[in-house]
């Protein structure tokens, strides 16, 4: 073989080697990215799921406290519409009890007022004059004398 050939095999070796070598430095590299990336995902594991698990429990909490809250809300709710009822029927029961007394009160009231208003009117007016015997009419007077019949 030729010189050249022999140098030139011999560069390839070469860089065949250094390559080689890079390939086992970058696959170190990777071995510790792993290994921290494996720290990294055990740290999550232990701190993180923990808080994750008290959230989702947190979250089932306010569920059943809101649900306990809407429970609540119709209960207040049918107790305030129940009052309202009662105190309409209360209010109707007065108003009857006192409008029939009322009622009464206003037509005495009216009966009373009708007499005094006639006591006043008769005292107020003049004593009324007896007609005397009706005046004779004078044939003159009227108008049939004019007719021809």
């Amino acid at each position: 073989m030729n010189e050249w050939g022999v140098v030139f095999l011999g560069i390839m070796a070469l860089t065949g080697l250094i390559q080689c070598a890079f390939v086992v430095i970058a696959a170190l590299g990777v071995r510790s990215t792993g290994e921290r990336v494996e720290a990294i995902a055990a740290k999550f594991d232990a701190e993180i799921r923990p808080a994750l698990q008290d959230l989702r429990q947190g979250a089932a909490n306010l569920r059943a406290i809101s649900e306990a809250g809407r429970e609540q809300a119709a209960r207040v709710e049918a107790l305030i519409s129940t009052t309202l009822e009662n105190v309409e029927t209360t209010l109707e029961s007065v108003r009857g009890l006192v409008s029939k007394p009322i009622a009464t009160l206003t037509d005495l009231s009216a009966f009373w007022g009708g007499l005094r208003r006639g006591l006043d009117t008769y005292r107020s007016s003049e004593p009324r004059r007896q007609k005397g015997p009706p005046l004779a009419r004078r044939a003159e007077d009227s108008d049939e004398h004019m007719f021809i019949g």
